[in-house]
């Protein structure tokens, strides 16, 4: 997926100052990432040096993208969770033997949860089978208002259960888990090539909000007073500008 910001450019030689801020500010549940770009235009007339200090801005190297990576993607998606997410590990007691077989079970599974809520439900899975013990097994994200975690556990009747709240301590960040949900590639083997990493519920990608774009005459990005946490980046040069922030808002 393209940044939003990347439809916009400046040429080298334009007085940055009497340029607009292009702006894309992302909501989802209290996470907030806001991005304001002067953003320079690649040329194949560009020497090393110009090719390099324009990537600076187009690519930063922190995480620094509103909406362009999977991991991007998985934290927006987990932040609808807000502040009643629960991960819950879900094993194996004789593991399946190929990932068609696991996906089977977690669906079987999904339908009796289905079931025992009496209708749909917000909900992000991940299967993973490279790391550890080499075992298959499935991430499970929900809301503790939708289950309580007896029904989790006597529902799954196929091995045990661990759980953790998705945000641990006040300085948490749904990132966190979003990295970590993302560290494994399709192998081809354990996992095959194609199979979506992680899959959320149609529910919880419908409530996301589509991005604000919008035209700014400064390149500040202000965080509000008494956010959970939060935090900031920018990376300027002669060729352009690339301000982000983000924050979570504090329980209400």
């Amino acid at each position: 997926m393209e940044h939003p910001c990347a439809q916009f450019g400046h040429r080298r030689g334009d007085n940055m100052t009497d340029q607009p801020w292009y702006c894309v500010r992302q909501r989802a549940g209290p996470l907030v990432k806001e991005c304001r770009a002067i953003r320079p235009r690649l040329s194949k007339y560009d020497t090393p040096y110009e090719r390099r200090e324009k990537n600076m801005i187009l690519y930063p190297n922190r995480d620094s993208s509103v909406c362009r990576s999977n991991v991007d993607r998985l934290e927006l998606r987990l932040a609808l969770f807000g502040n009643e997410g629960r991960i819950y590990t879900l094993t194996f007691a004789d593991e399946p033997a190929r990932f068609a077989d696991c996906r089977k079970l977690w669906r079987a599974y999904l339908r009796k949860l289905q079931r025992k809520r009496g209708q749909g439900f917000d909900y992000i899975y991940l299967i993973e089978g490279q790391h550890g013990d080499h075992r298959y097994h499935i991430h499970f994200a929900a809301r503790d208002s939708d289950f309580d975690k007896a029904d989790i556990r006597r529902l799954w009747t196929y091995g045990t259960v661990d759980d953790e709240p998705l945000i641990l301590h006040d300085m948490d960040t749904y990132r966190r888990t979003a990295k970590y949900w993302c560290k494994e590639a399709n192998d081809g083997v354990r996992l095959p090539v194609g199979a979506h990493t992680w899959v959320p519920s149609m529910s919880i990608t419908a409530q996301l909000p589509e991005p604000e774009i919008f035209r700014s005459d400064t390149g500040a990005i202000n965080i509000p007073p008494g956010v959970r946490v939060s935090g900031k980046s920018q990376t300027e040069n002669s060729f352009g500008a690339y301000n982000y922030a983000w924050y979570i808002e504090a329980e209400k």
